[in-house]
């Protein structure tokens, strides 16, 4: 997009009143990715404030928005197929685009530590405009998605990042301590700004579990939200639920997409689970948090957590594993709350302890909706814009 001609009286009065944020954010037009979900947030919720340049991967003939700024796909046999089953398509820099994007912001902001982030940064650094860096992508779920596990990769994996992203960065910002603490260890130096993700308006809604009737048994509905993949482990809620003297009563949730959506759906048949797995709607999200009678988060590996964070605004009581990878523990203490590290067995326990005693369920949900109020989308939004200022003014 041309930005209209200007007097440098007039240039230097917009870039005061309304910055240009050049935000690198590969796959913006996929919006089941909890980053791009965020992302899509803040860029809406600071329209007003800021000038928003969005540069994303943009496959051979795909039509994008007036504000961004399209970059061609990675593309490697092999590699390829790895990528579009996580829904990530990797964007490529292009030095004489990356030259005139950068130019025309007053600051860069990088979501991901990729080829077109690395680029980006290189080239704001040639032209001396500040960079702030966001951690998103933990070293762990990129190995799970390859199928590796390995201690010693994953710590190179962190040196890597925080060596060619994190340390050139003029500010790093994590959803969470836990993030930020990540970072330290693995021997980032410079200080992390904690800012949540944080939770819109639109999700505080009034709790009131519906219990459908089949064959004249109460059903209780279980719901749980997150990618259908490895990572995520949902099969440990399949078969907690299987093992459970309340099988036949419950109805299960999966809301998503993934690679690991048809391996479910066979496994919930084969343990004989009522359940329905696959994507839905925005509106139909937002009903599920405020139907269900428990929300369970089964994933070990979290930098924030936002559907757990999601369903405790509607007052939904949740049920979350206790991982010592994971941001979640931290604002879900409670050891009713919590079930043992990836252990099916206290997991079936803990839900079989929430179905049985619906005041634990009242009394749980009314407090996780005070928890989700201090991590307010609105909080989340003026920390950002005041974050972006004070970079801009210390640069």
């Amino acid at each position: 997009m041309e930005r209209p001609q200007s007097s440098p009286a007039a240039g230097a009065a917009q870039a005061l009143d309304n910055p240009r944020i050049a935000m690198v954010i590969d796959p913006w037009y996929h919006p089941f990715n909890g980053t791009v979900v965020s992302t899509r947030r803040f860029v809406g919720a600071l329209s007003d404030r800021f000038d928003f340049r969005i540069l994303l991967a943009q496959a051979p003939g795909e039509s994008i928005e007036e504000h961004c700024v399209g970059f061609a796909r990675f593309r490697i046999p092999g590699i390829n197929f790895i990528l579009d089953r996580m829904k990530a398509p990797l964007g490529l820099p292009n030095r004489q685009k990356l030259q005139q994007v950068i130019k025309e912001a007053d600051l860069l902001h990088v979501q991901f530590p990729f080829f077109l982030g690395h680029g980006a940064i290189a080239e704001a650094k040639r032209q001396d405009k500040p960079v702030v860096m966001s951690f998103h992508v933990q070293p762990e779920n990129i190995l799970s998605n390859l199928g590796v596990s390995s201690r010693w990769l994953t710590d190179l994996l962190y040196r890597f990042f925080i060596w060619r992203f994190y340390d050139r960065a003029d500010c790093v910002i994590a959803p969470s301590q836990f993030a930020a603490d990540l970072l330290h260890e693995a021997g980032l130096a410079q200080p992390v700004t904690v800012l949540s993700n944080g939770v819109t308006e639109d999700f505080f809604l009034a709790h009131a579990p519906v219990h459908a009737p089949v064959n004249e048994t109460p059903m209780f509905h279980i719901v749980s939200v997150g990618r259908l993949a490895k990572e995520k482990q949902q099969p440990q809620l399949l078969r907690a639920i299987a093992a459970s003297r309340f099988k036949n009563e419950i109805r299960l949730t999966l809301a998503g997409t993934g690679p690991q959506q048809g391996k479910l759906m066979d496994l919930a048949v084969e343990l004989g689970v009522q359940a329905e797995i696959g994507r839905v709607s925005d509106e139909r999200l937002k009903r599920l948090y405020q139907t269900a009678d428990v929300f369970v988060q089964t994933s070990a590996v979290e930098l924030e957590g936002m559907s757990v964070l999601e369903a405790m605004a509607a007052g939904c009581p949740v049920l979350i594993n206790r991982s010592n990878t994971s941001a979640v523990p931290e604002f879900v203490a409670a050891p009713e709350a919590t079930y043992a590290m990836n252990d099916v067995a206290d997991l079936t326990h803990k839900l079989e302890a929430m179905l049985e005693n619906p005041d634990l369920r009242s009394a749980a949900g009314q407090e996780n909706r005070q928890i989700a109020q201090s991590r307010h989308h609105d909080h989340s939004v003026n920390a950002l814009a005041q974050l972006y200022r004070r970079v801009l003014g210390g640069h």
